[in-house]
């Protein structure tokens, strides 16, 4: 049987496997599909929903089929999806592609990143969205501009409505905690929305999104889209239909917000740009900032990076001339940048009969808060009640049987719970090993704060922000607006405390140990630090009243400990940084590349390891890249696998790329998973 002409179309699809997979399509189905738009086709034994990405093509005779593939055993495309309409626009398309080709991910992966099931209806038995409900005039009123705001708010727009075509447009918005960011995205946004663009605000925690998400609401006046993964499915596809209609101008949302298909983009701003959690660290790893500039090149949107604390790649951008600059140096409020004072925990007396380390001075300064009638925020770096159990009588710590990790104590519900794996079991009565019953809890962790603080400062009414109390947007909401009500006088939390929360009621914060952020094994550590502790300080006095910042900490001399003092100018400190960075060859000034073989087997993985590392001496021995390792991953074992990395460096993001797809066919013909971050954040 003669099958020819026969309509071809080329699909990416939603799964870890590089490359298209070319199917059949109906002389019926073949006119409604376009590049763009998603269809459903048979893949292995199972059916799922695929990405146009080339048009339907006529092979007309067998030598018109693509290599490697035969008529047999070609199958046929199931159904066009949104009667064959784009879902993707040639600009988010563009976007995409830029991203799979820079971080070596499948395009179908990235694709399906951009727009997930939920987005596209594919999880709502619905067929038609459901309109949005637009707003018609602003509820709040802009405030008036102070003369500082003014001054950047004027550098701002003329950046914004300069013409660069083919360039990405910059800017740096280098502003103090509290000294009205904010203010100055929304103005920036009403004048984007009056020239007809379409606006997109970035945030670093989906914690933040509903309370910047209703602000923005409030003050412009019309519908603006939340755009994250715990967005209802139903709201998510009634969303991406209304910005498809253009009904929908102005986004909110959190790192894969980067992808929403915002019309005629005019403005994009990344707030908190500093922040790691911009890099995805799970299947796409992509980085939402740097896609924004990639965004801003193919669209002309305007980038805004706001912070107070610029990481070392944007500031470096900014002394390259690359990015421009605007500065915020005051406080809006009357009360000023808090004081901060040192708390030396090897020195001063120490709450006895507690799990967490809390100095005397610091409970009385907590209790002076409270009685006169101010707020107190407190910040611990850890999740449950105790970092690990301990035996007293043989040393023995009870760990994860599938990870190299110790279980943490849960105390509340009584289980010993691995972070990585999620295994859980009981809290045991002895010690498997030796039998012995004297297990105790060691290492303070949020859980037992908030069980022993009432009971040292009776005054204390706490609530409790970590991801284990705050299990759903609803919770989540409803613990920051009962703070905001002062209906509890202290909020303790892990790092989603430190993040662009804005309570003028707190006077005093307090940190509980700064020391175990500086003992962090990754180049970026005291950066970081420095960044968490000026953030979680900068909670403090946002009111009328002064605040005042607490640091506990057994190594007073640090020197992030000596600029949140004053002791140490900000500028020497990041230059320090900087020449450190600059020896060593580590970003911004090269780039790196994180590779990593996983097998169930110890030995297994090792070998995989040395042999992509042994691939890639041509490129060391040329001096094109550095190679290190490869070595067991901070973290060795997770979920039962074993981890061995090997770090890539130069400063060429092409010798990396020449490196990678080395490594890519060495993976491919061994059949060997091979774990790809390019621009690693989280070296540890």
């Amino acid at each position: 049987m003669n099958d020819f002409p026969l309509n071809l179309v080329s699909v990416a699809v939603p799964r870890p496997v590089d490359g298209l997979f070319t199917y059949r399509i109906s002389a019926e189905l073949a006119p409604t599909v376009q590049v763009g738009s998603w269809v459903k086709v048979p893949f292995g034994r199972n059916q799922l929903h695929a990405f146009v990405v080339e048009p339907v093509r006529q092979a007309l005779s067998e030598a018109d089929l693509p290599a490697q593939v035969s008529l047999e055993k070609m199958k046929s495309v199931i159904e066009v999806g949104n009667s064959g309409e784009p879902v993707f626009t040639s600009e988010l398309l563009a976007l995409c592609r830029w991203t799979s080709d820079y971080y070596g991910m499948p395009l179908g992966e990235v694709l399906h990143c951009a727009l997930p099931p939920a987005a596209l209806g594919l999880r709502n038995a619905r067929k038609n969205p459901r309109p949005l409900k637009q707003r018609t005039e602003p509820i709040v009123k802009p405030h008036e501009l102070t003369l500082d705001q003014r001054v950047a708010f004027d550098q701002l727009e003329s950046l914004r409505t300069e013409l660069r075509p083919g360039k990405a447009k910059v800017a740096l918005l280098h502003g103090v905690t509290g000294s009205g960011k904010t203010e100055l995205y929304l103005e920036l946004a009403r004048r984007s929305l009056a020239d007809g663009k379409g606006v997109l605000i970035l945030v670093p925690e989906i914690a933040l999104s509903s309370q910047l998400h209703r602000r923005f609401e409030e003050s412009l006046g019309e519908a603006v889209g939340l755009w994250h993964s715990a967005v209802a499915d139903g709201k998510r596809r009634d969303e991406l239909a209304a910005l498809q209609r253009g009904e929908l101008r102005v986004v909110v949302g959190a790192r894969s917000a980067v992808f929403a298909p915002v019309p005629d983009l005019g403005l994009i701003v990344i707030d908190e740009e500093h922040d790691p959690t911009y890099k995805q660290e799970d299947r796409v790893r992509y980085h939402a900032r740097d896609l924004s500039v990639v965004r801003s090149r193919l669209t002309g949107a305007f980038v805004v990076l706001g912070s107070a604390t610029p990481s070392l790649e944007t500031r470096e951008r900014v002394l390259e001339g690359k990015y421009s600059i605007a500065h915020l140096p005051k406080r809006i409020a009357t009360g000023g940048m808090p004081t901060i004072e040192l708390v030396d925990l090897g020195e001063e007396p120490k709450v006895e009969g507690i799990q967490a380390v809390l100095a005397e001075k610091t409970v009385e300064a907590i209790r002076a808060a409270i009685q006169s009638g101010g707020q107190v925020m407190i910040f611990l770096n850890r999740r449950g009640y105790a970092a690990f159990l301990l035996c007293e009588d043989c040393g023995e710590v009870v760990g994860c049987p599938n990870c190299s990790i110790s279980l943490t104590v849960h105390k509340k519900r009584r289980l010993l719970v691995c972070h990585v794996c999620a295994h859980q079991e009981p809290i045991p009565d002895v010690c498997e090993k030796c039998r012995g019953d004297k297990l105790s809890p060691m290492g303070a962790g949020i859980e037992s704060l908030e069980e022993d603080l009432p009971k040292i400062v009776p005054e204390a009414i706490p609530l409790r922000l970590d991801r284990d109390q705050v299990t759903s947007q609803t919770r989540l909401e409803k613990v920051l607006q009962d703070f905001r009500e002062q209906k509890a006088n202290i909020l303790m939390g892990t790092q989603m405390l430190v993040k662009g929360h804005d309570f003028p009621g707190v006077t005093l914060v307090v940190v509980i140990l700064a020391d175990a952020l500086f003992r962090w094994p990754d180049f970026r550590a005291t950066e970081r630090a420095y960044q968490i502790l000026k953030q979680v300080a900068g909670r403090a006095g946002r009111g009328e009243r002064p605040g005042k910042v607490l640091v506990q900490t057994f190594d007073p001399d640090h020197a992030v400990l000596s600029v949140l003092r004053g002791e140490l100018s900000e500028e020497t400190f990041i230059e320090s940084e900087r020449e450190l960075r600059k020896v060593l060859n580590y970003p911004p000034f090269g780039r790196i590349l994180r590779l990593r073989l996983e097998s169930a087997d110890f030995a297994e993985a090792k070998n995989r390891a040395s042999s992509v590392a042994q691939r890639l001496t041509e490129l060391q021995t040329a001096g094109l890249i550095d190679v290190l390792g490869p070595s067991e991953a901070f973290l060795e074992r997770a979920k039962g696998i074993f981890r061995w990395d090997i770090l890539v460096k130069s400063p060429e993001i092409q010798h990396l790329h020449r490196a990678l797809r080395m490594a890519k066919e060495l993976a491919h013909r061994e059949k060997w998973s091979l774990g790809v971050d390019v621009d690693p954040y989280a070296m540890a």
